[in-house]
């Protein structure tokens, strides 16, 4: 008989990496509910890397004023690679990850400060694995809440990145027109709305959607993905324990226990018993 609980091995792994997100595995949700605000509090955090810093027209036309050298201390953080959680929402840095960033959630959109300390102004951004595309600052606050459903945000991201995958079109439909208002209930109420661009297209977010709950649908979509996978897997080594047990050279009934090794690039196979990694190729989580 071999030893093998796929999912067992990947909730050990998301209650391991959860503290460093600003996460706790909460035992009265469900596994599902805990891998999603895994994979939420996953995209509010920025991996460092060196990124390319992109700046929208718009941006560059605006007068950062007392922003100024902050923004280029900010900007030379990014192109090294540095550790930007003190920039980000505050709910990052108060360990509340895994709350909706609803910005993000619909449109894909991070908010930085300008100091580690906190700005009244923002900056939107979209970041990804290799860069960074500065959209335009805005006043945030209870007082602003205009900002953040602000549609100029994805027309910019339109105009100036068409082929950077940073809006999506939603072809046959005609943009109707809301107000600051309208645009503030329905996002208030977790609610989907398309922004017209100036060609007269309507466009949503780079992300699927948010969800009643306010959860991103990516993550969702995501979450199920996994699972599946997991499932898969399992039938794939229990399905397979015969030839896993001559590459090993195991007799039954020795003990057999094959376990999932998953980290940030990726996630492979290991015998636990005698600790050897298995040629069994998989792709990352």
């Amino acid at each position: 008989m071999i030893r093998v609980n796929l999912r067992d091995d990947w909730r050990e792994f998301i209650e391991a990496a959860a503290p460093k997100l600003g996460l706790r595995y909460s035992m009265p949700s469900t596994f599902e509910q805990n891998t999603i605000a895994f994979l939420n509090a996953r995209r509010r955090t920025v991996p460092r890397r060196p990124r390319i810093v992109h700046e929208s027209r718009e941006f560059r036309s605006q007068s950062l004023g007392q922003h100024a050298m902050d923004y280029l201390a900010l900007k030379k953080l990014i192109n090294e690679g540095g550790d930007l959680t003190s920039y980000l929402s505050r709910d990052v840095q108060r360990s509340r990850a895994g709350e909706n960033d609803k910005a993000l959630n619909t449109w894909g959109l991070q908010h930085l400060h300008f100091r580690p300390s906190g700005t009244r102004d923002v900056l939107f951004v979209r970041i990804t694995d290799s860069a960074v595309f500065v959209v335009k600052f805005l006043p945030h606050g209870s007082q602003h809440r205009e900002t953040w459903v602000d549609p100029s945000l994805l027309r910019i991201l339109h105009d100036n990145w068409p082929d950077a995958s940073a809006t999506r079109e939603l072809r046959g439909i005609t943009p109707e027109p809301l107000s600051s208002d309208q645009r503030i209930a329905l996002r208030k109420n977790n609610v989907n709305f398309a922004v017209a661009m100036q060609d007269g297209t309507a466009h949503m977010g780079a992300e699927v959607g948010i969800t009643a709950a306010g959860r991103c649908i990516q993550d969702m979509l995501d979450c199920d993905r996994i699972f599946a996978e997991l499932d898969r897997w399992q039938r794939v080594v229990e399905e397979n324990e015969s030839a896993i047990r001559s590459a090993l050279k195991v007799a039954a009934p020795e003990e057999l226990w094959i376990r999932m090794k998953f980290e940030e690039d990726g996630c492979w196979f290991y015998e636990a018993v005698r600790n050897v990694r298995l040629a069994l190729h998989t792709q990352a989580a």
